[in-house]
């Protein structure tokens, strides 16, 4: 076994090797600190209407969005159906699953917990962990977990039909199922490290389950209660919420239909289902207002001291052009105006979305489509960053890059593994 390095010589690592990387392109970006933001452009409303046609062309029923910007300024548009047998147009205030999105949560929550001195950073985190998690010797740091540098499998990989087998029978399989968050773990476990940590990014929902379990272990509460009271109930979010196993949304929603792999087969209702699946990697709910919402917090100071959220936007690249960067449980684009946009995509059976903020916190947006197992669908969602955020749709240069950023992202959304392994 290699000798072990500590947490933070790792990090030291990871950080010169991303400058290189990175060439003249900054790692920390964000609220702390940062330069006073020139002032964006109008949203280009038309752009973002026709952005969304597009992801409804691309097969989706339905495509919504809600533009904010700080005071309350801001507007929806949508296109579509949220409902094909009732053939209801889709609605922009309707909710919805936000799948990796609910990786943020955990992270602000995790934060929380360092900002009070009661998890390090830079420590293992076993230590944090109930016995047997993960093994009481493993190097991997809370901080890997959060950055996705940890070299553990994503367990996702070994559900039915994910990477064999047909998407809906898989799905069918484990769809009503609840599952033991440590048995998952340990099933990611049993296929050994995929790298030593600290030394490569490699998405993996194996990260932010165990993270939900060290919230737990540490606060002494669940991790629906932790997202109440540290997240929700500050920020002022009420249509947000984690049910597992609960199988239904709860509110005014559209249907959630996951695309077959027979593109000749119809759409799959998959709205209902335990998500336990996925846990607190990605089974929250949410709408278009409170993510905006939950953004404005975050960037304003509600949610994490200073310290913590800059740390949370200090990124290392997930592509070799450095469009696409990860922190701890955020991710940032760098849009085709140049423009840094920074939050989470989440894709699950029925739904894509794409929820992102500038780091002043002065515009958000939240774009979603009901329907999944299509990555040409979450291409022309990503197109619509551009006309909300530099008020034009991106060049053709820019829009192929932005769809290259966008099948790198669903490929490691749907199975933890980009197209190219970023090595820190």
């Amino acid at each position: 076994m290699p000798s072990r390095s500590t947490g933070a010589q790792r990090r030291s690592l990871v950080v010169a090797a991303a400058a290189v990387a990175l060439a003249s392109t900054m790692l920390v970006s964000g609220s702390a600190g940062a330069a006073p933001a020139a002032a964006l452009p109008a949203p280009d409303y038309p752009g973002l209407q026709g952005a969304l046609q597009n992801v409804v062309t691309a097969g989706a029923p339905g495509a919504f969005a809600l533009v904010s910007d700080r005071g309350g300024a801001g507007g929806t548009a949508s296109a579509g159906s949220g409902d094909l047998t009732a053939g209801t147009p889709v609605d922009p205030a309707g909710e919805f699953r936000i799948g990796s999105i609910t990786k943020n949560f955990g992270a602000v929550i995790a934060l929380q917990l360092v900002a009070a001195h009661r998890v390090d950073l830079d420590a293992p985190a076993a230590g944090y962990l109930p016995g047997g998690v993960l093994p009481a010797d493993s190097p991997i740091t809370v901080r890997e977990l959060l950055d996705h540098t940890s070299g553990l499998y994503d367990y996702t990989n070994d559900l039915p039909g994910i990477l064999v087998g047909d998407t809906v029978t898989g799905f069918q399989q484990f769809r009503n199922s609840t599952f033991d968050p440590a048995d998952q773990v340990a099933d990611a476990l049993s296929h050994g490290p995929q790298f030593t940590p600290g030394t490569q990014y490699q998405y993996s929902n194996t990260n932010f389950v165990v993270l939900g379990l060290l919230i737990e272990h540490v606060t002494g509460t669940s991790f629906a209660e932790n997202l109440d009271q540290r997240v929700l109930r500050p920020a002022g979010m009420t249509d947000t919420r984690y049910v597992v196993p609960a199988t239904g949304l709860g509110g005014p929603h559209a249907i959630g239909y996951l695309t077959q792999d027979d593109r000749s087969k119809p759409l799959f209702d998959a709205t209902e289902q335990t998500a336990s699946w996925i846990g607190t990697a990605g089974a929250a709910i949410s709408d278009t207002a409170d993510l905006n919402r939950y953004w404005r917090a975050l960037t304003g100071g509600t949610l994490l001291p200073a310290a913590q959220l800059a740390q949370m936007e200090t990124m290392h690249p997930e592509n070799a052009a450095g469009t696409s960067s990860y922190g701890l449980g955020m991710r940032e684009y760098t849009l085709s105006c140049g423009t840094q946009v920074y939050g989470h995509d989440g894709i699950v059976q029925g739904y894509q979305t794409y929820s992102y903020t500038t780091a002043d916190g002065s515009r958000q947006v939240t774009i979603s489509a009901n329907a999944s197992n299509n990555s040409s669908v979450f291409a022309a969602e990503r197109a619509a960053l551009d006309p909300v955020f530099c008020g034009s749709s991106a060049s053709a240069a820019a829009a192929g890059q932005a769809a290259s950023d966008s099948a790198h992202v669903a490929q490691e959304e749907t199975t933890g593994l980009a197209p190219e392994a970023i090595r820190q």
